[in-house]
């Protein structure tokens, strides 16, 4: 047996040479999360423009709807640019986390171009807010018909006491 030792060794090492090894997933996700998953460990999640990259990092983004934790028009996010090139000008879907009070894109996440990441959207629930493109809230209305109303009657007002001042003439 001896004798057949080395002989043993060099078929198993010669073995383990050749075996396939199998799927390695160095440098690259092994497993996105579901829709479902994304969505619960996310803090935001948002359908904006890519409108400038911060020098900290950040790309700020012009929100145009939102379905969790965004409050305003413009959101800033650390997203990794090495594993997905942000282009400026186009619109994506965003799913971000806080850590140590910032926003980041998931490493292995959902976050997408918006053509290529809008079918999840027909799992969320109802935007919580549509910001790009949206009608002007109620308030807005309300003033510019106040403005309106306004000069009209001061213009009224001025016509009427014209009509009224034979001086005037």
């Amino acid at each position: 047996m001896r004798r057949h030792l080395p002989a043993v060794l060099l078929l198993i090492w010669v073995l383990g040479l050749i075996w396939p090894a199998g799927e390695a997933s160095a440098l690259s996700c092994a497993r996105q999360p579901s829709v479902n998953e994304e969505f619960a460990r996310s803090t935001v999640v948002f359908h904006g423009k890519a409108i400038r990259e911060r020098k900290n990092g950040a790309i700020t983004f012009e929100v145009a709807e939102a379905w969790k934790g965004v409050a305003s028009g413009k959101i800033d996010v650390q997203i990794s640019t090495m594993w997905m090139p942000i282009q400026r000008d186009e619109a994506y879907l965003v799913y971000a986390a806080e850590k140590n009070g910032v926003l980041a894109a998931h490493l292995c996440g959902r976050t997408a171009l918006w053509e290529l990441g809008r079918a999840d959207t027909a799992s969320f629930p109802a935007p919580s807010v549509t910001l790009k493109g949206s009608p002007s809230a109620p308030w807005s209305l309300t003033g510019i018909g106040a403005i309106l109303a306004l000069v009209v009657a001061v213009l009224l007002a001025c016509f009427m006491m014209a009509r009224r001042d034979p001086k005037q003439k």
